[in-house]
């Protein structure tokens, strides 16, 4: 009996160190294995990542900018791969778990414009998530002020769209009273852009509402006699509203290869210098028609 129980217990250990204890040890490095860093779910890694992508679009960011910071976030956090496509109206990120499962989000992207001093906070922010991969709970200041606006004063605002449209009415051959009414008319376009474009009208039609207006008022301005070259007051004017950013991405995006994108930036862009170009030649000839 004493020799039966010893066999049964030698048995016992056996079993325990050649199959429970590997299978325990096995089953525990695959648990941890399958755990994102800083016990982040994969929900909440798409949403941190996601925010910032769609940030970054509607600050005006390259779509190589923008899928490589998303791309970076996600492997940073432990992801074993990371799926991303961005355009300027549209970003999907698909990502694969370490246990093999996968989680997709889409964002709808309804308007962009260019704000450089935020998209520098939010490559700021992002490298500091990629370097620390802090925990969720952490970053959710973070990403408040990421949501946050951060505009210049508008005395600073308004400045610089007096002094480009002074600036560049002079340089193209105006006389000063052909800058000083430039500057003047560029407060009106500032108004607009500051109580008008938040509406969300359209750009097409927005640009082309405002080149028309300024227009006309420029127009009226010279027939007092206080204007010497109404075409470079034009000139001053014109230069707030052509996409030289927006055409700038659209070629970088297409010579890094998202030719999508950068078509989709150029096409847009070429349309608004269109829109720009008809709203005072269309002021111009209007008037001419009426006082003559």
């Amino acid at each position: 009996m004493i020799s039966l129980h010893i066999q049964y217990a030698l048995y016992s250990v056996r079993l325990l160190s050649e199959f429970i204890v590997p299978r325990a040890q096995k089953w525990f490095f695959m648990e941890c294995k399958t755990q994102l860093k800083s016990n982040i779910t994969g929900e909440q890694l798409l949403t941190l990542s996601m925010d910032m992508g769609e940030k970054m679009i509607i600050c005006g960011a390259e779509a190589n900018r923008v899928e490589d910071t998303i791309r970076r976030i996600c492997l940073a956090y432990g992801c074993t791969k990371v799926d991303v496509f961005s355009i300027t109206s549209y970003l999907s990120t698909t990502i694969r778990l370490p246990d093999g499962t996968h989680d997709t989000q889409t964002r709808r992207i309804h308007s962009y414009s260019n704000n450089l001093d935020k998209l520098e906070y939010l490559n700021a922010i992002s490298r500091h998530i990629c370097n620390n991969t802090p925990a969720y709970n952490n970053i959710e200041t973070e990403i408040a002020d990421i949501k946050k606006d951060r505009n210049f004063p508008w005395y600073m605002s308004i400045s610089g769209y007096i002094l480009s449209s002074i600036a560049f009415a002079v340089f193209f051959g105006g006389s000063i009273r052909d800058g000083l009414i430039a500057g003047l008319l560029s407060t009106i376009a500032y108004i607009m852009d500051l109580k008008i474009r938040p509406l969300g009208i359209n750009m097409l039609m927005y640009n082309f509402f405002c080149t028309f207006l300024l227009g006309v008022l420029a127009r009226f301005i010279g027939l007092t006699g206080f204007i010497d070259n109404l075409d470079k007051v034009f000139i001053g004017l014109v230069m707030l509203y052509i996409p030289g950013t927006q055409m700038t991405n659209s070629i970088r995006d297409i010579l890094c290869g998202d030719i999508m994108s950068g078509l989709l930036r150029l096409i847009e862009a070429v349309m608004l210098a269109i829109a720009i170009a008809l709203g005072f030649a269309t002021s111009i000839m209007g008037l001419n028609l009426f006082f003559h």
